[in-house]
This record gives structure tokens, C-alpha cells and sequence, in this order.
């Protein structure tokens, strides 16, 4: 919540800071404007919903849009409770307006309208393919899924890089883009660190998410638990080794048993080209996956098809540049978990999106620029037909 509301402050100090860029030559005076692109259609998921939900109804309506905000039909109340707010701070009616509904009955409509002028859209990457299809020729910024690489090299911060590592995977219950699904170790300490991370994944408490003490609530919905048991279970079909978690439900009281948890789950020993390593899981199942030196962490980091977020762990500092340069990723973490300051660009590469919002990068999105040129008055024109 705080971070939603840190967005409003930021982009209504920020809106008015929109500068264009000035080019005066000695016959001509170049400048830029920005105006509003007009309506825009916000499409923001179920997992971290209120949040993601403000950073892009804030710099929509900052820049003077108006904005259709349509949630996941799986936390509607989000929206509705945003609505409220907004209402109650005065915005005018019409200029932030709440759709609900499943995506082939609001969602597609709203893409296709031909008034909505922009798209920010957060969600799958199938979902975002089928609104490139849809919206044809409008602006669009699309913040799709990953499958976030979690480089520890021997010589990093082992405490801090397991501390890191355990929270980037089970944090939000693994319902995250940004999750450190794929653990790469060095080999000199692989044995130590997975020793270790089983033990801590297996101390983490599961249960009413209401509760302070629990780490690892339900999934969002039966189908998706149904989706991360799926993938539960075919990793040892690939040869990969369960560790702790498994398809067995975690001890609950009574109140609790027919919710949607999943212990848990972190599997060794797995190769880079199994689909656990591959697709997206969007839940509490951490791969570990060894390699011998930086060539082939930067190799198997690159190796799939997505590219949202990334992580490097390691004392040297040479090292920490060259592998957070060549990782194919639209953000880079050196020695610290997910901590994006607001005005640092926010999405990914490959299947991971196209574009970005955060800072100044939401004028690509919000904001048309014009170029205006104006003569001083002493350039020469042809006078053809004379």
C-alpha cells in the first residue's frame, strides 16, 4: 500500500516536468511538445493487484488521459475499492472508470474499441500476444511473464545471497513475474547452498495468509493450483530430483484444508531444458540448476525465452558488471532482491514484453510527442512555376 500510494505522489510531482526537447538551428526553431494520448485501457492482474493497479492509473491520469481500468476477474474488488477512492479525492466522473468481466467479454472489447488510443497491459504472455492481435494500430506497453534467472557465484555474500534467494521465490507465494524461479549456483558451492535452501524452504509456514506468521498463503484459484501441481509433478517424469514440498497438501487445521495450498517445493539437480526450468510456474516451486563458470552462467541465464528480471550474486565487482550486461533482461538485481526505485524503467525483453512504464519511460505510453518547427523567417524555399 505504500508503495501504491508513493506512485500518485511521484508521477503528480512529475507531470509537471514534462519537458520536450529544443533543437534551434540558425533558419528553423525545433521543439517538442507532448499532449495526451486520450483514452487508455488498463488491464492489471490478480497477483500484487492494488499496486500494479496505481502505477498505471497514475501517470495515465498524471498526463491528463482518461483511463478504463479492467482487473482480473479474480480480485475485482481491487478496482472497485481504487474507484471508491478516486471518487472520494474528487476526480471528475468519467475520467477513471472500472470495468469488470472475463477478458473475451470486457477485456477484447475494450482493446478493440476503436476510442481507446493505449494499451498498458500486465498479464501472461499468451493473453498479451492475443491483444497485439486485437488492437491493431494503437500504442501499447505489455508486461508479460518470466522466468527470472538467480546467478550465485562462489564468491558471493553466501547469508545474504541464500536470504535473497529464498525470498525472491517464495515471496507472494511464488505469484510473481518477477519471481527467482530459476537458482543458478556455481558448482563449488552447490552442494552447501542446496543443503541450505532445502532446509529454509522446508521451515516456511503455510496457511491463513491473515496470519503474521505465515509465509506461503493459497493460490489464487483452483485452476491455477491444479497448473503448479501439474508442473509438481512432472519435474521427476524430467529426472529432476524433489527435494521438499511435493504434491502432498502441508499439515493445515480443519478451517483450512479445502484451500488451495501447496507446500513449499524445490527441486535439485534440474537441467536448464526441462519445462520446470522453461515455462513460467507462478508459484512456491524453486529450480536449482548448477554450472561451472561465468561463460556458462550467462549461457543458461540467456537460454529461455524469456527476459523480465534477472539477479547476480558476487563479490567482484568487474564480474557483477559483465554478467548484468549480458544477461538478456529488461532489469538486473547485483546483490539485492527486487528493490526497482519508481523512477527506473519497469518490463522486459523477448517474451517477456514490449516497452516500458516507470519514470519518464511511461511518456512512451501516456504521452503522444509532436515535433513542431517553426522558420525564422530567412530560410529559402524553391519557388517552382514561376
Amino acid at each position: 500500500m505504500p508503495r501504491a500510494a508513493d506512485n500518485f505522489t511521484y508521477f503528480a510531482e512529475m507531470c509537471t516536468r514534462v519537458d520536450g526537447h529544443t533543437y534551434p538551428t540558425d533558419s528553423h526553431l525545433n521543439y517538442t511538445l507532448f499532449r495526451p494520448v486520450g483514452v487508455c485501457a488498463l488491464i492489471s492482474p490478480w497477483n500484487v493487484p492494488f499496486m500494479t493497479a496505481t502505477w498505471k492509473v497514475a501517470p495515465c491520469l498524471a498526463f491528463g488521459n482518461t483511463a478504463v481500468l479492467k482487473m482480473s476477474e479474480l480480485s475485482p474488488l481491487t478496482a472497485s475499492m481504487l474507484g471508491n477512492l478516486a471518487l472520494e479525492a474528487g476526480i471528475p466522473a468519467g475520467v477513471l472508470n472500472v470495468v469488470h468481466g472475463y477478458g473475451k467479454d470486457a477485456g477484447e472489447p475494450l482493446v478493440a474499441h476503436p476510442d481507446v488510443h493505449a494499451i498498458s497491459f500486465t498479464g501472461s504472455t499468451a493473453t498479451g500476444n492475443r491483444i497485439v492481435q486485437t488492437a491493431g494500430l494503437k500504442k501499447f506497453s505489455m508486461e508479460l511473464g518470466g522466468k527470472s534467472p538467480f546467478v550465485i557465484f562462489d564468491d558471493a555474500d553466501f547469508e545474504r545471497a541464500l536470504d535473497a534467494a529464498v525470498f525472491m521465490i517464495f515471496s507472494n507465494n511464488g505469484e510473481r513475474c518477477t519471481a527467482g524461479s530459476r537458482i543458478l549456483v556455481q558448482k563449488s558451492i552447490y552442494a552447501t547452498f542446496a543443503e541450505r535452501f532445502i532446509e529454509r524452504a522446508r521451515r516456511l509456514s503455510v496457511g491463513d495468509p491473515l496470519s503474521e506468521q505465515t509465509i506461503i498463503g493459497p493460490m489464487i484459484s483452483q485452476a491455477h493450483l491444479a497448473k503448479v501441481r501439474s508442473y509438481i509433478e512432472l519435474g521427476p517424469k524430467e529426472g529432476a530430483t524433489l527435494a521438499c514440498g511435493g504434491l502432498d497438501a502441508p499439515s493445515l487445521p480443519d478451517a483450512l484444508k479445502r484451500g488451495n495450498f501447496v507446500a513449499p517445493t524445490v527441486f535439485v539437480d534440474v537441467d536448464n531444458r526441462m519445462r520446470i526450468a522453461q515455462e513460467e510456474i507462478f508459484g512456491p516451486v524453486a529450480c536449482l540448476i548448477p554450472f561451472d563458470d561465468e561463460a556458462e552462467a550467462i549461457r543458461l541465464a540467456n537460454d529461455i525465452s524469456y527476459g523480465l528480471s534477472s539477479y547476480v550474486w558476487t563479490e567482484n565487482t568487474g564480474r557483477a558488471h559483465r554478467v548484468a550486461a549480458a544477461i538478456e533482461a529488461g532489469m538486473c538485481f547485483v546483490n539485492s532482491q527486487n528493490v526497482r526505485d519508481l523512477r527506473q524503467p519497469f518490463g522486459g525483453t523477448k517474451a517477456s514484453g514490449v516497452g516500458r512504464e516507470g519514470g519518464t519511460w511511461s511518456y512512451e505510453v501516456f504521452l503522444e510527442p509532436k515535433n513542431i518547427c517553426v522558420s525564422l523567417g530567412s530560410h529559402h524555399i524553391p519557388r517552382w512555376g514561376v
